[in-house]
């Protein structure tokens, strides 16, 4: 499997111990969440925060392209399909659902990701619509290369 499969794979699945043969343990984070984090046990953490809450990862699209030395870029981008039912980042669960599309784009070196760049496709531009009073848009679902795993029975049993 490629580095972006994997990536991809063991997000969706919830086997993060997967990551630790593609993703380096120094690895550096950006997010809309929060810039300039580092670490894959962070990284293995936040992510547990989105499987808890998605329950259902599709992918949408990938590429990857390394040099000889094993090298180079690639990304995932992904919808997560959601359900807010439990505790999520410190807010108690509403019930509300939804989709979000997201990108990874990776830096990779030597055969490791050493840099995680996640961009939401819409963050800043939702926020500025819902601060104008436009109407949002819900439940955007873009065709999916893989159709990820249907995980609410697991996380209505860790509950």
């Amino acid at each position: 499997m490629t580095i972006t499969g994997t990536v991809y794979d063991a997000f969706q699945r919830a086997e993060f111990d997967r990551w630790d043969e593609v993703i380096s343990d120094d690895v550096e984070i950006n997010s809309p969440a929060g810039y300039g984090m580092r670490g894959l046990r962070l990284f293995k953490d936040w992510a547990r925060n989105f499987v808890n809450l998605g329950w259902r990862i599709d992918l949408v699209d990938e590429h990857l392209a390394l040099d000889p030395s094993g090298s180079g870029r690639g990304f995932i981008t992904f919808l997560l399909h959601w359900k807010h039912t439990k505790d999520f980042l410190g807010l108690a669960p509403t019930g509300r659902e939804g989709t979000s599309v997201e990108t990874m784009l990776l830096t990779i070196d030597n055969g490791k990701v050493t840099r995680i760049d996640v961009a939401s496709n819409t963050a800043d531009l939702v926020l500025y619509e819902h601060e104008s009073g436009w109407p949002m848009p819900h439940d955007i679902r873009p065709p999916a290369l893989v159709e990820g795993a249907d995980r609410r029975d697991a996380i209505a049993a860790s509950a």
